[in-house]
């Protein structure tokens, strides 16, 4: 997962650390001064690699549906079964990201297309948004979709309508 920073002037102590672990309990932790280090040490490390957090935490989509990181911050996640038809996603998902992305911090998930013998794998961090083709369904495996959105002022009642539409 993404490193955090402490800056120059930061007072780094127990409880800002344990703050920092109850977010994230993967990230790394640099102390720096004036914002000093290696590049090396924080790109390219896979920190939103989606198949990675699940090798680690393999319930981590399944996770509680509407659970509080901190006080303003939380997670929502939204399930179905129906097919997921890739356009009308992609089309809701750029607008959401568009008008809601700088609360929403992350968003990710895993989606039976309509017709597609992979998973298809979203991720996305505030505005910007990736994805690929992940592995096969296996044979007689239940086809389901699942997208988590960890974000402040999160309206979940809307963000199940958005993906509802989305559905075949």
């Amino acid at each position: 997962m993404g490193p955090f920073h402490v800056a120059h002037g930061a007072k780094f102590n127990g409880a800002l650390q344990d703050r920092i672990r109850g977010i994230n309990r993967y990230a790394r932790i640099f102390h720096t001064q004036k914002s000093q280090i290696e590049l090396e040490a924080i790109l390219d490390k896979g920190a939103f690699d989606l198949g990675r957090i699940l090798e680690f935490e393999p319930d981590f989509l399944h996770s509680g549906h509407d659970h509080h990181h901190e006080d303003e911050v939380r997670s929502l996640s939204i399930t179905a079964d129906r097919p997921v038809d890739p356009d009308r996603f992609q089309k809701w998902m750029g607008a959401l990201l568009q008008i809601k992305g700088a609360d929403i911090f992350r968003s990710k998930g895993i989606l039976a297309i309509d017709g597609a013998p992979r998973r298809y794998v979203y991720q996305g961090v505030h505005m910007m948004m990736d994805s690929a083709w992940g592995t096969q369904w296996k044979d007689g495996e239940k086809r389901s979709s699942k997208l988590v959105f960890i974000g402040r002022n999160l309206d979940g009642d809307n963000l199940q309508r958005g993906f509802e539409e989305c559905l075949k």
